[in-house]
């Protein structure tokens, strides 16, 4: 889906779900949509092109987004919410997180392959009367540079 349908399908949404596209929600959208990884909400304020428009109007708009299920939320090592085009409007995918430095990364398509999910989703109904309708994966580990500079540090803390 391009840029310009993006903008109508959610413009369209938000209509029929009584909100107004407002200036903020558009640049907000804008900021997700050119930053192609998850972003926390301070990250996203600044990078608005508009800087009259707060931090709290960030929020509203991402709670807002979040509700009609445009965003998802991601969590970093830390706590810290992130942000990122929800699935329908994005491809399915996973993240690497970096613990060091607190990078994610996008792992695009999906390591799970169906057998395993259909497997898995039988031994979860059987054992805890639970099915599984979708599902979130984050590889925790040292991206390329905290890996590098990590090695370079154990190299030279050894006798």
């Amino acid at each position: 889906m391009d840029q310009r349908d993006f903008h109508a399908a959610v413009t369209t949404l938000l209509a029929d779900r009584g909100y107004r596209t407002t200036a903020p929600r558009r640049q907000v959208l804008d900021v997700l949509v050119a930053s192609g990884a998850p972003l926390s909400a301070a990250a996203i304020h600044r990078r608005l092109e508009n800087r009259r428009i707060n931090l709290a109007s960030v929020y509203r708009t991402i709670h807002v987004l979040l509700r009609l299920d445009v965003l998802r939320a991601t969590d970093a090592i830390g706590g810290e919410k992130r942000f990122e085009l929800a699935d329908p409007v994005s491809a399915h995918h996973h993240h690497l997180i970096c613990q060091d430095c607190g990078r994610i990364e996008d792992l695009e398509g999906c390591p799970l392959e169906e057998r395993a999910l259909r497997s898995m989703n039988r031994r979860v109904r059987r054992s805890r009367r639970f099915r599984i309708v979708q599902h979130d994966l984050r590889l925790i580990g040292a991206c390329a540079d905290c890996d590098r500079a990590g090695s370079r540090t154990r190299a030279r803390s050894r006798p």
